[in-house]
């Protein structure tokens, strides 16, 4: 597969430079939440949108111009045994993240701030009013598409080319932890792992919708979490 200088330039971009900006945009929001801003994470929710779709747009409009399949980007369901796999795995998710939730719902209030302990510096990007979670509910589902065609759509597909597919789902899984370097090191380390079973389950279905579905889900229950620690946050303060 003929790689371009786009091609080169957007990998790059998401090994090097989203990870800077992810720190940078940390610290911009950590000021202004420590100046007492009320509009912090709404600016913050907001670029970052507009960042996630501007970077997927072009990866799309890149793969367009280049004559690409869509198929190619897993843009489509596959059939057989990998429509299996793929609906499998994802149930499995969901009743997971169900199952997480419905123990986090019967939490009392020392159980809350242990959570909140727990999720730690991470927990100031979580909303904390209604207009907040309602933005973090759309941010979700941004991170959810625009994540996966990024990093399982175009920088697996991008790796492989070099590396062979299993090997790229080791190193874009990688990259999907550094990206996350803003969250800390057990942040960095958890989306690593996340990132290692989205690109496995990319790999075994062809099919990046199934990912999507996932990493939606999960980034809708952490916005719930954090909705839901609102109080223990506020204790904590």
């Amino acid at each position: 597969m003929m790689l371009s200088g786009l091609d080169h330039l957007l990998a790059a971009g998401l090994v090097v430079a989203v990870p800077l900006c992810g720190s940078w945009s940390q610290r911009v929001l950590e000021r202004a939440t420590a100046e007492g801003r009320p509009d912090a994470r709404m600016r913050d929710y907001h670029l970052t949108m507009l960042t996630l779709w501007s970077l997927a747009g072009l990866t799309l409009l890149l793969w367009g111009s280049a004559g690409r399949p869509g198929s190619l980007l897993g843009l489509m369901f596959s059939d057989g045994m990998r429509v299996l796999i793929g609906a499998g795995a994802t149930v499995l998710a969901l009743l997971v993240l169900v199952s997480q939730w419905h123990g986090i719902s019967r939490l009392d209030d020392a159980g809350r701030e242990q959570l909140a302990a727990q999720v730690g510096s991470v927990l100031q990007l979580l909303p904390q009013t209604s207009r907040e979670y309602r933005t973090f509910q759309a941010l979700a589902v941004t991170a959810g598409i625009c994540e996966e065609v990024l990093y399982r759509g175009f920088l697996l597909w991008y790796a492989a080319v070099f590396f062979g597919v299993w090997p790229a789902v080791i190193l874009t899984a990688l990259v999907f932890g550094v990206a996350h370097l803003y969250q800390g090191v057990a942040g960095v380390v958890k989306s690593a792992v996340v990132g290692l079973l989205f690109g496995a389950l990319y790999a075994a279905t062809d099919s990046l919708l199934w990912p999507i579905l996932i990493h939606t889900a999960v980034d809708l229950q952490a916005g719930a979490i954090g909705w839901a620690l609102r109080g223990a946050r506020r204790g904590a303060v």
